[in-house]
């Protein structure tokens, strides 16, 4: 069993807090500004966000799992057709959709295998976790952490700041009206052009930071489950 020091669960769940925060801070920009661009992903971060900050720290936790499972499930189904007619509008590639399909999927993991969400704090509540259900193999969660640590790194890597919320495939709309130009149009960037509070708040390597943040917690808590 992995066993870390109790401030670091305070620490990951502040972040995390810190992170539906400012992403509902986003979701007011956007519907400001008129921004269709990223709000699902957005709304996506804000329920993992408060749902991550209650599995660090149980007494932050609220609501039934069975609400949770049904929230990040409904989100699991959304990203994915999103991907789907996103690779069917613009062709074969890697649409972030996927990548937020895949971190709902890890939510619902950690609330099948709740292991995770105990390991390591006591021995008496990593026990009573260990005879409250069935335990995952451990290349699950390895899978997707591991997935989800390549995910952060490509998002630093990555030259298109702000893809990972507001993707690389996003059809520009003309002033008149007129059919898109550039289909492939990266405008990931497209919030900080307007200036102004939008800038600053809504800037791509902020949002980047976010996602970044939300795959490494992600991961340490999956990794808590081998």
């Amino acid at each position: 069993m992995l066993l870390t020091p109790h401030f670091l669960y305070y620490l990951f769940g502040l972040l995390m807090l810190a992170v539906a925060a400012y992403s509902i801070l986003l979701l007011v920009v956007s519907a400001v500004s008129r921004r269709p661009a990223g709000v699902d992903v957005e709304t996506s971060h804000v329920v993992m966000g408060v749902a991550m900050a209650g599995m660090f720290v149980d007494h932050w936790a609220f609501g039934p799992d069975v609400v949770w499972e049904l929230v990040f499930g409904v989100l699991l189904v959304w990203f994915v057709a999103r991907g789907i007619q996103s690779i069917q509008a613009f062709g074969l590639h890697l649409p972030h959709t996927f990548v937020h399909g895949l971190m709902s999927f890890a939510m619902l993991t950690m609330y099948w295998f709740p292991m995770a969400r105990t390991a390591g704090r006591s021995m008496g509540m990593a026990m009573t976790a260990g005879t409250g259900g069935g335990r995952v193999d451990p290349a699950l969660p390895f899978a997707i952490a591991l997935a989800l640590c390549a995910s952060a790194v490509f998002t630093l890597a990555s030259p298109k700041k702000g893809a990972a919320v507001y993707g690389t495939h996003v059809r520009p709309v003309e002033p008149d009206g007129a059919a898109p130009t550039a289909p492939d149009a990266y405008l990931a960037a497209a919030p900080s052009s307007a200036g102004g509070a939008d800038a600053v708040i809504a800037a791509p390597r902020l949002v980047d930071a976010t996602h970044v943040v939300m795959c490494v917690a992600m991961a340490f808590m999956l990794i808590l489950m081998l």
